[in-house]
């Protein structure tokens, strides 16, 4: 709680017309994802159904000739955030928030905190579930403590700089299409 309440005191208070167009965004997005989720699941109950009743395990050579859950739930996770993101953009809003609506340039502490969270979750996230698989296949007395922690610090580095490179470029944009709105709107 206190947590929020510090970030929204830095933040300042939301414009509503931004958040207005943050959340059709997001809108569109759940629909994505959830439309996408489903039709993947469906085909992965489809899938196992047709190798239940077929006598053919999934898990075996012939695996490798069936178009795995995993990919379809992959594109349908970045289409959705890519629609999300592309979005706003379009309508030259960087954050609901007014400190940041109506920047000019690229606020750089507030890219390195966002950054630097992305990369800290993925680390954290990529480290705990490697040491959760590996206790499950190879119990816990095999777990390669160091090498998940190190593989942890690696996606932290690249979550950082990825984040920091895509927020950068994604702010930017946003600026110039204000610029581009606001002009049209003038002239």
């Amino acid at each position: 709680m206190y947590l929020s309440d510090k970030w929204n005191k830095i933040m300042g208070p939301k414009d509503e017309r931004l958040e207005y167009e943050e959340n059709k965004a997001v809108k569109t997005s759940a629909y994505i994802l959830l439309i996408g989720s489903i039709l993947s699941l469906y085909y992965a109950i489809m899938l196992n159904q047709v190798a239940e009743t077929t006598d053919h395990p999934i898990l075996t050579t012939l695996g490798d000739s069936v178009v795995p859950v995993q990919i379809p739930l992959i594109i349908t996770i970045l289409v959705a955030g890519m629609v999300s993101i592309y979005m706003q953009i379009r309508s030259g809003n960087v954050s609901p928030r007014k400190r940041y609506a109506e920047v000019d340039s690229i606020p750089w502490d507030y890219v390195c905190i966002i950054a630097l969270i992305v990369g800290a979750f993925l680390g954290i996230l990529t480290c705990g579930m490697r040491i959760v698989a590996e206790i499950q296949i190879v119990g816990i007395d095999d777990v390669a403590w160091f090498g998940d922690i190190a593989i942890g610090v690696v996606f932290f580095i690249m979550g950082f700089v990825i984040g920091f490179a895509c927020f950068a470029i994604a702010i930017n944009s946003a600026i110039k299409r204000r610029h581009e709105i606001e002009s049209e709107i003038e002239g």
